[in-house]
Parts: C-alpha cells; sequence; structure tokens
C-alpha cells in the first residue's frame, strides 16, 4: 500500500505548501502612488499590494481619503515559483479624484488576515489647482463594493458605451463591451460575460465579437470587444446595467469579479406630423415589388412579394398596408427576413408576399404600395411607393384553393432502453505486496501527469471554443442535416399546416447548408443560387419540384400536383442525403 500513498503525500504536500502561510522576508502591505504631485483636473492611482499565501484573501480597508473621491478600483495578482518556494501577491487599485487643493495625506490603508492587522504607511500628495476642464467626466464609486471596474495599468478591465446616446424611438444603437487583458497575463482561464438585461431595449442578435490590440497606460493589452446592436423601446431616460465578467481562478492566477459602470441613454420621441401610411418603421429603406408570374389562370394562385432593403430593426417591421383588389381573393403568406452587420449597422431585407387568386379573367393591374418611414438621419418621415405591376388572367381549369386542415398524428411511445447489471467480481482475500522503487507506480507518474493534461485539455477547449465563436456559419452547416432530419419527424405532429411546415423545414436547411436565405426567391433566382453552389441540374429540379408540390398543398391542396404530406416528407429526406454529400 505504501507505493500509492507515499507519491500522493508528495502532491498533496507540495500543494499545502503554495496555499498556506505568509510571504517570507518581504512587508505584508504596503501602498504608493503613481504620481506625488496632481492637479485637480487629474487622478491619482493609489496602489495596495499585499504579499500572503492565505486563501479567500480580504479586500484593504481604506481610510476616510478625505479630499479624494474614488472613480475607479481594479485588482490583480502573481503567484511566483523560485527554487521550489511559492509566493502570491495581490494588488489592489484605487483611481482617486482630487476635489481640492492643497496637501493632502492619504492616512493608512489596513487589511487583517489570520486575525493579525496591517497596515501601510501614511502617503503625502501635492494637489494644485486645475483650470477646470477635466479630461473626462468621472462619477465617485464605492471601493467597498464586491466587484469592480478596472483601468489602465491593471492586468485586466473592463468598460462599456454606446455610439449615440440620444437616439430616437426606434434607431439603432451600438452597445460596446470591452475586456482588457495585458499581453504578458499568463493564463489558459475562460472569462464569464454576463451581458445587461438591456431593458426598454430591443436587441437585434447576439453580440458581436471582435479582438485587437491596444496600448493603454504603457502596457500593451489583449482586447476581446462585444457588440450588441439595440433598439430602444421607451422614450425617455434609459440606464443600462453594468456588465459583468468573471474571471475564474488557476494554478497561477486568482479569479476576479469585473463590472463595468450603467450607460445611461437619453431616448426622444418621434416628432409630430407622421402620414397617414406610418406605421412605426424607423429607418431607411427601399421598396420592391414583384409577382412569380405575369400570365395566371383564374383560380391559381399568384404570389406576390414587397421587399422592403435598407437599415434598421428589420426583425419588427410593420407589415405593409395591403390595397383593395376587387375581384381578387388574397391570403397573407408569412414574412421572412434576411439581416447582417456591416459597419456596425444591422442591414438586410424582409420580403413580405400574399397569395392572389383570381376570380375571373382578364388584363389586370396590382397596383403600387405605399410605405412610409422615419429617417433618424434626416430627422423626418419619408414615403416609399412600389412600381404597379401588369397581369393577364386567361380562364382556369376548375381548381380551387380551399384551406387544409392538418389531422392530429398519432401518437408512438417508445420503449426506454433497459441497462445491463456489470458482472461481479469477488475481491482476493489477500495482496501480494513486493518491493518496488516509487517511480514503478502508476500513480507516480499519474500525479504528474494529470495537472499537465489537465492544463493542455483546458487550453484545447478553449481553442475550441474560439473556433466555434469565429465560425458560426461553418458550425450551422455542419449541423444543418442532423437539425432538418429532426424537424422533419415532427413535421405531421405540430398544429402547423404539414405542407407548410415541410416548406419550412427544407427551406431553412438550404440556407444553413449554403449560408444564405432561400425563403421568397423566385424559382430562377433559386436555381442561380444552387447552381452557383454545385449543385447538380437534376438535384436542382428535384428540389424546385418539391417546392412546388410543398406550394400547391398549402394553398390548393385538392390540385392534381398536391403531393401526399408522407410522400413529400420522404421526399424532403432524400434530397437532404444527397445535398449532404456535396
Amino acid at each position: 500500500m505504501k507505493k500509492f500513498v507515499i507519491p500522493l503525500l508528495i502532491v498533496i504536500g507540495f500543494l499545502a505548501s503554495a496555499t498556506v502561510g505568509l510571504a517570507q522576508g518581504q512587508d505584508v502591505v504596503t501602498a504608493q502612488v503613481d504620481r506625488a504631485v496632481v492637479s485637480t483636473d487629474e487622478t491619482v492611482t493609489l496602489s495596495v499590494t499585499v504579499n500572503a499565501n492565505a486563501s479567500n484573501l480580504p479586500n484593504p480597508t481604506l481610510p476616510s481619503l478625505a479630499g479624494f473621491n474614488v472613480v475607479g478600483t481594479g485588482s490583480s495578482s502573481q503567484i511566483s515559483i523560485i527554487n521550489g518556494s511559492m509566493s502570491a501577491q495581490m494588488v489592489y487599485s484605487y483611481r482617486l479624484q482630487p476635489y481640492q487643493a492643497g496637501d493632502l495625506v492619504i492616512e493608512p490603508v489596513s487589511i487583517t488576515i489570520d486575525g493579525q492587522t496591517y497596515t501601510t504607511a501614511p502617503i503625502s500628495v501635492k494637489v494644485v489647482q486645475g483650470t477646470g476642464q477635466q479630461a473626462a467626466p468621472v462619477t465617485p464609486i464605492d471601493p467597498t463594493a464586491p466587484t469592480s471596474s478596472g483601468f489602465a495599468g491593471q492586468d485586466t478591465f473592463v468598460e462599456a458605451d454606446v455610439d449615440n446616446a440620444n437616439p430616437y424611438l426606434g434607431e439603432q444603437v451600438v452597445y460596446s463591451f470591452r475586456y482588457y487583458e495585458a499581453a504578458d497575463r499568463f493564463g489558459f482561464d475562460q472569462p464569464s460575460y454576463e451581458a445587461p438585461a438591456f431593458t426598454g431595449f430591443w436587441s437585434e442578435s447576439d453580440a458581436q465579437q471582435n479582438q485587437y490590440r491596444v496600448q493603454a497606460g504603457g502596457r500593451m493589452y489583449r482586447v476581446t470587444e462585444l457588440r450588441t446592436t439595440l433598439f430602444p423601446s421607451k422614450t425617455g431616460e434609459v440606464t443600462i446595467e453594468p456588465a459583468r465578467l468573471a474571471i475564474p481562478g488557476g494554478f497561477f492566477s486568482r479569479g476576479a469579479n469585473l463590472q463595468t459602470d450603467p450607460v445611461t441613454v437619453e431616448v426622444k420621441p418621434l416628432p409630430a406630423g407622421a402620414p397617414a401610411s406610418f406605421n412605426g418603421a424607423v429607418g431607411q429603406f427601399t421598396i420592391d415589388s414583384s409577382v412569380d408570374t405575369t400570365s395566371g389562370r383564374v383560380n391559381e394562385p399568384i404570389t406576390w412579394q414587397i421587399t422592403l432593403s435598407g437599415s434598421g430593426n428589420l426583425n419588427t417591421l410593420p407589415d405593409p398596408v395591403w390595397p383593395d383588389m376587387p375581384g381578387w381573393r388574397s391570403f397573407d403568406s408569412q414574412a421572412t427576413h434576411n439581416t447582417q452587420v456591416q459597419d456596425g449597422q444591422v442591414v438586410g431585407s424582409r420580403v413580405y408576399e400574399r397569395l392572389l387568386v383570381p376570380q375571373s379573367e382578364g388584363d389586370f393591374t396590382i397596383p403600387a404600395l405605399e410605405y412610409s418611414y422615419f429617417d433618424p438621419a434626416e430627422g423626418s418621415y419619408q414615403t416609399i411607393s412600389s412600381q404597379p405591376i401588369a397581369v393577364s388572367v386567361a380562364p382556369g381549369d376548375g381548381s380551387n384553393t380551399q384551406s387544409y386542415t392538418a389531422e392530429p398524428a398519432n401518437e408512438a411511445a417508445g420503449a426506454a432502453p433497459s441497462a445491463e447489471t456489470p458482472d461481479l467480481k469477488p475481491v482476493p482475500t489477500q495482496l501480494a505486496l513486493t518491493a518496488a522503487p516509487i517511480t514503478a507506480s502508476p500513480l507516480y507518474w499519474l500525479a504528474w501527469a494529470v495537472p499537465a493534461l489537465g492544463l493542455a485539455g483546458n487550453f484545447f477547449w478553449q481553442r475550441r471554443q474560439q473556433y466555434r465563436l469565429a465560425n458560426p456559419e461553418a458550425i450551422r452547416r455542419s449541423q444543418a442535416g442532423k437539425k432538418a432530419k429532426a424537424a422533419l419527424k415532427q413535421v405531421t405532429g405540430s398544429d402547423q399546416n404539414p405542407y407548410e411546415a415541410a416548406t419550412l423545414v427544407l427551406t431553412t436547411y438550404l440556407a444553413d447548408k449554403f449560408g444564405q436565405p432561400v425563403a421568397g426567391l423566385t424559382r430562377p433566382t433559386l436555381r442561380q443560387l444552387l447552381t452557383a453552389k454545385g449543385v447538380e441540374p437534376e438535384l436542382i429540379e428535384r428540389i424546385v419540384a418539391c417546392l412546388n408540390e410543398a406550394e400547391a398543398g398549402r394553398f390548393a391542396p385538392e390540385a392534381d400536383d398536391a403531393a401526399p404530406v408522407a410522400e413529400l416528407v420522404q421526399t424532403i429526406d432524400t434530397i437532404i442525403d444527397d445535398l449532404e454529400k456535396i
């Protein structure tokens, strides 16, 4: 049994020596400032250094700091191993803003460790009267708060701001969170970001991540910037709560909790004088109108598309006001959108579809459609209009466009697999021990290998996470087939029209597979897209035919070209299998 115990004692002894006791040969706590003379327009940094190896180290206790406001705090740590001896150092930094001139004194700072109190020497600071033109406004904060926001000079710190602090209601605002990490800081820790709740805003999408390097306070920093697009949903003063970042501790660093300052936004209401066709759209847009065919037949649907393109909150754009069209039956279809972030702006398009069913033959005109929006850049309302479209309708063949009602699907319960009980082996009554050197024990080498393997595993896991964040389209493409297969199984079991559900599965799969939305594309455009992606012509025609069958079943289930749901699902399943081979 000795060969198992001895290596464990070695490891335990090593870890214990690293976590107990106070540092030897140096002061437990010291304090210094980065400048001895400062004006009332500037700040001075007070650094309190604690040399101790105790766990759960408390924060230092600051004196009254007469003549100063605390406008920023931060902390950093460093652990060193020299000749087998470990020492730990914690630095607490406080940015002080003097508000009166004169010879000021920072009284001793104290800290209590294991029941014993240690204090620093007092520090004198000469404060001269400034010009009253400060570089940036500052707000006093509580230095005893459990979390802190840092500043240049620290190993890590965070900040947040918006690109427009006085937007109109519904106007785009970009919220930026930045995490600064000293370039010479060593660690494999993966910070955990907690975004604000963004109360009073509509958030467009997940934060866009960007990484770069900057120099601040004489040090080089790696910066991770997260930018979130917001649209204010109420007027008046709206406060964005602090963002938080938790940095876990590791072998060579202490954990830390950082938070930004709150960000205040003053939201202006939209001005009076809105046109009658305005119903809430804010941004800059253009309009386009099209139909899938200009030569139809009586009782056969014609798809009318209205496309709004530009920048703004395209996800929540209000529907257009459709004009009356006597002699036509009309059915609304689900709107689709395609957005992306370009230069910090959300741009893209939103497509509205309307199924028009002519009730008589003849030549008709699909009228122009007006759409009004508020342009925040111009500060005024704008009205745009589509072009009218001429359509010729021939006599029909008697088919109709009755609505389809899905029948409830039968539920099938699957039996849960049973777990087998592993075989039991008898325990021997005696153990034969032979003397062997400690290095012959596998546990000895395991004790040294586990920490290294853990660090290596952590490193590769972080690389994988960074790849996923940097390549969302590749991840979505690799999972497209699996997700579509799972969704197909639910087509007949939902409350949604099964033909509509099947169409959504196929178009969503194509969008994920090729990285471009296909819902709302005309058939010629879809063919061009698939051809450019390298899809064989025969497979392209099967995809188009499948979409046509689904559309026929969706809007005219009694038509001859409406395939049964089960057959349609099987066709889509086969198409997915063939596309996954590309």
